[in-house]
């Protein structure tokens, strides 16, 4: 059993590794940054989408009724920084916001977003980390290679559904997570809430309960 875990945990170590080189190599050579910031009002209860390719992003709570988005452009080509653009929409209850960088260029982008106490989620990202605090509300969090963190303090979820292709399910208190070279942790409450959350290759830690 112990020589199986190892082999496991170097696989998915490698693996990661593999999948992450060529961003590891641009990340040493960032020439240019550039950090933008941009605010919407919104209302709580509504339904916020966001779709980006490569960064790490953080969303947390904020006391007011809108949507506060800064996120920092990183780049070896000055033009890309000129070439990187963002669509973000309000209507009614319903937000998007999605990132765009040069296809094959190297660019990373780091969000950090502030929504209002209660908003609903629905996230896609290929590569990076993605981290949501003190956030109630729906949530489906898509990540392609990474970890995600949930730590929602006091949210009460009716179900969470949490799975990995390569890597770990962290949830205490939620129950036991099954699987072998992926995990999958399934829970049922009698909560408000909904935490759908998929990673291929990376961690998911879900805290709060």
């Amino acid at each position: 059993m112990i020589g199986r875990f190892n082999f496991l945990s170097f696989e998915k170590s490698l693996l990661l590794l593999l999948l992450l080189a060529p961003l590891c190599a641009a990340s040493d050579s960032w020439r240019y940054e550039e950090t933008h910031n941009d605010t919407r009002d919104f209302v709580a209860g509504g339904m916020l989408h966001v779709r980006l390719s490569v960064g790490d992003m953080r969303i947390e709570r904020t006391d007011s009724n809108q949507i506060r988005l800064r996120y920092t452009i990183k780049s070896r080509r000055e033009t890309n920084l000129k070439d990187t653009h963002v669509d973000f929409a309000v209507h009614g209850n319903d937000a998007s916001i999605e990132f765009h960088a040069p296809s094959s260029s190297n660019t990373e982008i780091d969000v950090e977003l502030d929504v209002p106490q209660n908003t609903n989620l629905d996230v896609h990202e290929k590569v990076g980390d993605l981290e949501v605090k003190d956030v109630e509300g729906d949530k489906d969090l898509d990540l392609g290679v990474g970890d995600i963190r949930v730590d929602d303090g006091h949210a009460s979820y009716r179900l969470i559904r949490a799975n990995t292709k390569i890597g770990d399910v962290n949830g205490e208190g939620y129950g036991e997570t099954s699987g072998w070279l992926g995990k999958t942790l399934k829970y049922d409450g009698p909560g408000k809430y909904g935490l759908r959350a998929q990673v291929v290759v990376g961690d998911i830690t879900v805290e709060g309960k």
